[in-house]
């Protein structure tokens, strides 16, 4: 009696704890709207959008021309330090002198030959402090061309890699999305299971209370027996057990809901049942072409073929090594004035021309053993696509049978809740007009009670598996809409999307 007692009374608080707090109203739209505004999971999806926006921005700079100014100022020097003499000995001399340069040059890179062409400015300023004399020397223009040789061009590979990467940044945002709303969703269900668990557990309570009090008139009366009230007795205490395990059940994840969708207010959730269940067809030839159009896991598939061609290019690229560099221009002879440097009068041309070259004669074997490490790898990268592929084929046909399975569930557990739950008040009456015994009123509630919670977890699959199919092809089958656009960019400069001109 005194379980009895500590229970009813835990229950009681647990309801006024709960009647005590603010009820918010919420239905699966609003909750995935709110998952998608302030999850941690769509933060980090904007964060990556936002850093895929900046690493192409850092491929295109590449491609423009760069102005650089770099120098040396000073270069001070107050010391003794050797110096060289004819005969082959070492005198220390004392100096006391500064050196100075800079250099202004406009740089650009020509992609599709990965040439190097310049054209820059110099002046460089010595001072001997030992005899107050200063001297001035400068290329006032010149031109300078570098290119390697037999070497892999970087910028050939980027221009097929980095818009690639760029495109499944954008896809994969989109994607991350819809991952959210399906995480969403299934939260909510999850929370609504429980809600209507704690709803029945307390119908459930109260009717057992109201058999008990019926069995104690019968048996007071002799016509039922102790066996009968004990079993009563029994389903009212494990009744309420129930209902305050459910009301801890709710709790802890109402909180859980309420941290993934960015509530800080400590509220009750009251979830809103869908009452719509669309009903539309899904192609597996359909939603698999979406998939492959839109989906970022077939970019990068694309990107790992290219990454391994790459791997066997720098492979075969590493064998020999040879460059050319060549400069030509005005420079002038040394000065003491510095206006000198820049007079016609006092300019040279000047060129200068350059090829390294570096051939291994004798490597052991390096270069061939380098050459099938590259193309055994290109072939695994080939074998682990074209399976992850076939994998990425079949879960979508798994996605497209379980979504046509679900929506068959779902109309039978609305007809069999309909039917319990007229079989359950027909059986509670004949129950209290003393025409059947408790036994079958258990199995009438317990069939009730199954049939409600069977129809909500089929609505939570479907709903789950809905937005799973969103994910897998980014595509709206209920809406017939394309949930990615590739015209459409992210331009975190202005936070806004904005949507570019057709090539």
């Amino acid at each position: 009696m005194k379980k009895v007692i500590l229970l009813s009374l835990l229950f009681i608080g647990l309801a006024q704890t709960s009647f005590s707090q603010e009820k918010r109203v919420l239905t699966l739209e609003e909750v995935i709207q709110l998952a998608r505004e302030n999850s941690r999971s769509a933060k980090t999806a904007q964060t990556r959008r936002t850093l895929g926006y900046w690493s192409y921005s850092v491929y295109k700079s590449t491609l423009k021309p760069q102005l650089r100014l770099q120098g040396t100022l000073p270069n001070y020097t107050n010391r003794s330090i050797p110096v060289p003499q004819p005969d082959g000995t070492i005198d220390f001399v004392s100096v006391n002198q500064n050196s100075s340069d800079l250099s202004l040059g406009l740089e650009q890179v020509l992609p599709w030959t990965n040439t190097t062409v310049s054209f820059e400015t110099n002046l460089a300023r010595f001072d001997n402090f030992s005899n107050d004399a200063k001297y001035y020397q400068g290329d006032p223009i010149g031109v300078s061309i570098s290119q390697p040789l037999f070497t892999v061009n970087d910028f050939k590979w980027n221009k097929k890699i980095a818009p690639l990467e760029y495109e499944q940044s954008k896809r994969s945002y989109v994607q991350d999305m819809e991952q959210t709303s399906r995480t969403a969703a299934n939260l909510f269900f999850r929370l609504l299971v429980e809600q209507r668990n704690l709803q029945i557990a307390e119908q459930n309570a109260q009717a057992n209370d109201t058999v008990f009090k019926v069995e104690q008139g019968r048996y007071n009366i002799g016509t039922s027996t102790e066996d009968q009230l004990l079993q009563t007795e029994l389903d009212l205490l494990t009744s309420r057990s129930e209902a305050q395990q459910a009301q801890l059940d709710v709790q802890s994840l109402s909180l859980e809901l309420r941290n993934f969708i960015g509530l800080t207010e400590n509220v009750d959730l009251e979830l809103v049942v869908p009452t719509e269940v669309p009903e539309f067809d899904i192609d597996y030839e359909t939603a698999l072409q979406y998939a492959k159009d839109n989906r970022s896991e077939f970019l990068d598939y694309q990107l790992q073929k290219l990454e391994a061609e790459r791997s066997v290019a720098v492979a075969r690229a590493s064998r020999f090594n040879v460059s050319i560099s060549a400069s030509y221009g005005y420079n002038s002879l040394q000065k003491d004035d510095l206006s000198d440097v820049y007079n016609s009068e006092f300019l040279a041309q000047g060129s200068l021309f350059r090829l390294g070259f570096n051939l291994p004669i004798l490597d052991g074997g390096r270069n061939k053993a380098r050459m099938n490490e590259a193309y055994e790898r290109q072939k695994l990268t080939e074998f682990t696509v074209d399976q992850s592929i076939i994998t990425f084929e079949q879960e979508i046909a798994n996605a497209v049978r379980n979504f046509e399975q679900i929506i068959e569930q779902i109309t039978l557990a609305k007809k069999t809740e309909e039917i319990a739950l007229k079989r359950f008040e027909i059986t509670n009456g004949r129950y209290l007009a003393g025409k059947v015994d408790i036994l079958t009123l258990t199995n009438a509630r317990s069939s009730k009670d199954g049939a409600i919670r069977n129809y909500v977890t089929a609505l939570q699959q479907y709903w789950v598996a809905y937005y799973e199919l969103r994910a897998l092809t980014l595509y709206d089958f209920k809406d017939g809409v394309l949930l990615y656009n590739e015209l459409l960019e992210y331009d975190p400069k202005t936070d806004s999307v904005i949507e570019k001109a057709k090539k």
